[in-house]
């Protein structure tokens, strides 16, 4: 797996990925919501809440079969890794 999906999916797991509510709390500028729904932006919100997102979820949905819904990116995981395999290493 390229480092750049790795320290993706690291960030995603360990909330640190940069959105307004790591921002804030790094005392950057902006309240810790989302700019579009004004909901708190978190990188679960980001992948799987925002309405977007839940756009493209009901697409690969649809695209995959239902037992493909996730939530967040942990169901996430454990659905590739019983439909597919764990993820694997390049290296």
């Amino acid at each position: 797996m390229p480092l750049k999906i790795k320290i993706f999916v690291w960030q995603l797991l360990h909330d640190r990925m940069p959105s307004e509510t790591e921002v804030l709390k790094r005392h950057g500028p902006g309240n810790g919501s989302c700019p579009l729904c004004h909901i708190l932006e978190t990188g679960t919100h980001i992948l799987f809440s925002y309405v977007a997102a839940q756009a493209l979820w009901c697409f690969v949905r649809e695209a995959l079969g239902p037992e493909w819904e996730a939530h967040d990116l942990a169901e996430f995981l454990q659905i590739r890794a019983t439909q597919v395999g764990p993820l694997a290493s390049t290296r």
